[in-house]
């Protein structure tokens, strides 16, 4: 948009951030990203996938570069994998779906189990295709161990059973290692393939029997592009993850971070943060073997649920494009709406970063009839308050909390600094993201007041002139030393010290505190609604994020 300024108050000049266009160069970033389905606590014993879009499957592992190498294949379109311990095929008690699927806690006639009998050869197979058609004579399987070709008979839930057929064919009982997986059709006890790559390569499987098109696979009730990822951490049950091509997973997060119908360079503002996002979390989940998980805690990512069209032109049209300053890689946080203006990253958390400096949004205003809640109260009787502030944070406010007061406002106007005063005088400082967090409201851009309780008390000075409270009151004691009155007021009398009336412990009535602001998240970074104010006047993509990230460069 020719001619017009955007406004900041960054210590930082944006004059040659307003010019329109990127630069067109090649950069180096993250081509496959490793998003973890089910991990940790979640992790499974045996995970099921079916084609959707393509048929069969290919079998192998990613290697220092992200690449897929393969080592065998399959042409059934329904398979799953499960650890090399006993499971069974059914309902899983402790799964959150409905889903039948392999575990180790069901009761069925449909058991896997990890016992083998190995086909004794005058030659082992050198590739898939010979291991394959031995397998197929003998009614057995191929398993690719450590990287040499084995024939395999049977899954038997004890080594005896596998002994027996060992020694029916003059061959030997075999297992794998902690870090195996059998690769079965789903819902028998039929293995098609086993691998053990030890601790260093997982089971990766791709689906379609080659690239020529853009395959989707089914897993847990959701579509997914990409391949799939089996490792056992420890030897432990299956982390499961999707490695899928950046700019289709850019795809399906834009899809939960935006609505598709917004306008175009605020769907693509939003890709080009979700790509460096990703990159800067990449390291959250490494001991987990993944770069980051599907939830809110990284970037939300259902699969392609309801990506579309609009999501992947956005991700198109910003390939390779990422936020940088001073050449590295930009923090690009985002939340909903500031309510009027973004705050600076040392005012929220811990880290300073000059491109996280906080500025006045003109724009976001324009659309606030669009945004639910976009203005917002949250009133608490001070009984509530006070369980709140003693329960969850320890704030020992005595009997109950007597006053909360906004003791700072950012040059952005946004709360940096809240005291809490409890009746029994002692005052607490509230700082940065706990000025939200400690009262649960939906922004740090408010203001709070109090109402009923105790009258509202007139306070007098020496000369005769009234205060309405006793902020910004200062005292001169005995000896003539000048202090600023905090705490609960007193005075001494005759009987002794006695609290001012209206401010004595205890004296609550109805009293209560709300908290009326605007705006929802926690204001570092770039305004989604602001974003799309910004697209509605005409802005492009960069503009939109020079403005919310002074000083970045985009290429």
């Amino acid at each position: 948009m020719k001619g017009k300024w955007l406004t900041s108050i960054c210590a930082l000049t944006l004059i040659l951030n307003l010019v329109p266009g990127v630069r067109a160069v090649e950069t180096k970033g993250m081509t496959t990203a490793l998003v973890g389905l089910a991990y940790g606590s979640g992790a499974l014993d045996g995970a099921n996938l079916a084609n959707d879009v393509g048929a069969g499957y290919r079998f192998g592992y990613l290697d220092g570069e992200r690449v897929f190498q393969q080592v065998a294949y399959t042409a059934e379109t329904s398979i799953s994998v499960v650890k090399t311990q006993n499971v069974w095929y059914g309902m899983a008690p402790s799964y959150s779906d409905s889903l039948k699927s392999y575990s180790d806690d069901i009761a069925s006639d449909i058991g896997v189990g990890c016992w083998h009998a190995r086909l004794p050869l005058e030659a082992e197979p050198i590739s898939f295709e010979e291991a394959q058609a031995l397998a197929q004579n003998v009614g057995g399987f191929p398993a690719w161990i450590d990287g040499a070709w084995q024939v395999r008979l049977g899954a038997y839930m004890t080594q005896e059973e596998a002994q027996a057929q060992a020694d029916a064919v003059g061959g030997t009982v075999a297992g794998t290692s902690a870090y195996g997986v059998s690769v079965v059709k789903t819902g028998t006890n039929t293995v098609l393939f086993q691998f053990d790559g030890g601790a260093d390569r997982a089971l990766t499987v791709a689906p379609g029997l080659d690239s020529s098109e853009k395959s989707v696979t089914h897993y847990r009730g959701a579509r997914y592009y990409g391949m799939f990822q089996f490792r056992r951490i420890n030897g432990g049950d299956l982390t499961v993850v999707n490695a899928i091509d950046i700019d289709d997973y850019i795809s399906c997060v834009l899809s939960q971070e935006m609505s598709s119908s917004w306008p175009m360079e605020a769907l693509k503002a939003q890709a080009v943060c979700a790509r460096n996002y990703v990159e800067m979390d990449s390291g959250r989940h490494k001991n987990s073997g993944f770069d980051v998980c599907p939830d809110v805690h990284c970037q939300a990512y259902p699969g392609m649920a309801r990506a579309n069209e609009r999501t992947t032109q956005a991700a198109a049209e910003t390939a390779k494009l990422r936020a940088y300053y001073n050449g590295v890689p930009a923090e690009t946080y985002f939340f909903s709406s500031d309510g009027g203006g973004t705050e600076a990253c040392k005012n929220v958390w811990q880290k300073d970063l000059p491109y996280l400096c906080g500025v006045e949004d003109p724009y976001e205003a324009s659309v606030a009839d669009k945004i639910a809640n976009y203005n917002w109260t949250v009133t608490y009787t001070v009984e509530e308050m006070t369980e709140r502030l003693q329960s969850n944070y320890g704030i020992a406010v005595g009997t109950t909390v007597a006053d909360i007061r906004v003791e700072e406002v950012t040059p952005t106007g946004n709360v940096r600094h809240v005291v809490v005063v409890g009746a029994n005088g002692k005052e607490w400082d509230i700082y940065k993201e706990s000025v939200r967090n400690h009262f649960g409201l939906r922004s740090m851009r408010y203001t709070v007041s109090k109402s009923g309780g105790a009258p509202e008390q007139t306070y007098y000075t020496d000369g005769g002139n009234t205060l309405s409270s006793m902020n910004n009151v200062y005292a001169i004691n005995g000896n003539g030393s000048v202090s600023k009155v905090s705490g609960t007021p007193y005075v001494i009398t005759a009987s002794g010290t006695q609290a001012l009336p209206g401010a004595a412990a205890g004296s609550t009535g109805a009293l209560s505190f709300t908290f009326a602001g605007t705006g929802w998240g926690h204001h570092v970074g770039m305004s989604q609604w602001g974003a799309y104010a910004m697209a509605q006047q005409g802005f492009t993509f960069d503009q939109i994020l020079k403005f919310y990230y002074p000083g970045i460069e985009i290429y």
